[in-house]
């Protein structure tokens, strides 16, 4: 009696559209990573740069309360700074803008309010699973600091808050220089989380280079 090998089973059409879309899926997260690396990077040389220049030389204390330079920066490369919170680890090149763009690479400067140095709420967004990941771990007292075109600016965390995406109240100017950190939350939410993490940080110091 003569047996035949079995013919080779066919892979499913479907189950090859699953390895092209996760091949495809891969690739995009990669290039999102990629991306994101080379903008920060890019950004931070540029700032150091102007921070080493600055720090050879006689500084100036920001003229009028105007953030000229840090102004300037945003509107012409879209830097604005580095923002750092040491005990949780967080560091971030913060541009000017939050659109899902500008998000997916930095942290965001909320057009509109003032800038790092004014007197005035300073605010600045971050994606919760990214770059302000740490901040579910913040507490009251932690030191913020902030590094712009302008100096460097030191900040104290004061408060701590959910708010729902409809109170636009936190970005309110305020008569103290203040910083306020936005995120999603909950932090571990899968889809489009439902309140915002709100992080309120007084400034406590001004210097001119790191």
């Amino acid at each position: 009696m003569s047996t035949s090998l079995p013919e080779p089973t066919k892979t499913p059409r479907f189950e090859r559209l699953l390895w092209i879309i996760a091949f495809l899926s891969l690739g995009f997260c990669a290039w999102v990573w990629v991306d994101s690396h080379y903008y920060q990077a890019s950004l931070g040389r540029r700032l150091d740069a102007m921070l080493q220049s600055r720090s050879g030389a006689p500084g100036s204390r920001l003229k009028y309360g105007i953030a000229t330079r840090t102004r300037s920066e945003a509107r012409h490369g879209g830097l604005v700074g580095r923002v750092e919170i040491p005990r949780l680890k967080v560091t971030a090149m913060v541009a000017e803008g939050i659109t899902p763009g500008k998000l997916r690479k930095a942290v965001g400067h909320v057009p509109g309010t003032a800038f790092p140095g004014e007197s005035g709420n300073v605010a600045i967004a971050g994606h919760r699973d990214s770059f302000f990941r740490g901040l579910k771990d913040v507490r009251k007292g932690d030191r913020v600091q902030l590094y712009t075109p302008d100096g460097s600016f030191e900040y104290r965390v004061d408060s701590i808050r959910l708010v729902k995406p409809t109170e636009t109240q936190v970005l309110a100017a305020s008569s103290m220089p203040t910083l306020t950190l936005i995120t999603c939350y909950p932090f571990n939410y899968v889809g489009a989380a439902p309140d915002r993490f709100i992080v309120r940080a007084r400034q406590v110091s001004e210097g001119r280079s790191r």
